[in-house]
């Protein structure tokens, strides 16, 4: 397993780390790229979770908020790093699944609020069919042999 971590690019081994921390499924690799392969029955991704939480909080989530509420809803079983997060708001961003909007709080301080877009709203369902075929692929795979 070392050896595994030693032909990783760092990008892929923080995803191979985010991903197994987040979720025991089965995560395949694209070694020497860097990349993590992204089809259809691959692997959870922390994306659907980021746009679920900008989901439910309507505009009215900022970068702490959503971590706060990701370890809330996950009963304390979900830790996100904001350092882990906004590369993947940026990419959502990017995309268009998701705007910013920048609202002064205070005096001087200003945060970013995020909104899921129609665009993010279809990324984040099919995400979901994704991870729910994998996941009764896995549980299939776990009960073989227990008839």
């Amino acid at each position: 397993m070392i050896a595994l971590y030693l032909h990783m690019s760092i990008a892929t081994y923080i995803l191979y780390v985010l991903n197994y921390r987040l979720y025991c499924d089965l995560i395949i690799l694209k070694i020497g790229d860097g990349l993590m392969s992204r089809s259809s029955n691959n692997f959870f991704r922390m994306e659907m979770l980021l746009l679920k939480l900008i989901e439910i909080g309507n505009g009215e989530y900022y970068g702490y908020k959503i971590v706060q509420q990701l370890q809330e809803l996950s009963d304390d079983k979900i830790k996100l790093a904001e350092g882990v997060m906004y590369p993947i708001l940026y990419r959502l961003l990017d995309k268009g699944y998701i705007i910013d909007e920048k609202r002064l709080v205070g005096k001087r301080k200003t945060r970013v609020y995020y909104k899921l877009e129609p665009k993010g709203k279809e990324y984040l369902n099919q995400l979901y069919i994704d991870y729910m075929d994998i996941n009764t692929s896995i549980i299939k795979i776990m009960e073989a042999g227990n008839e």
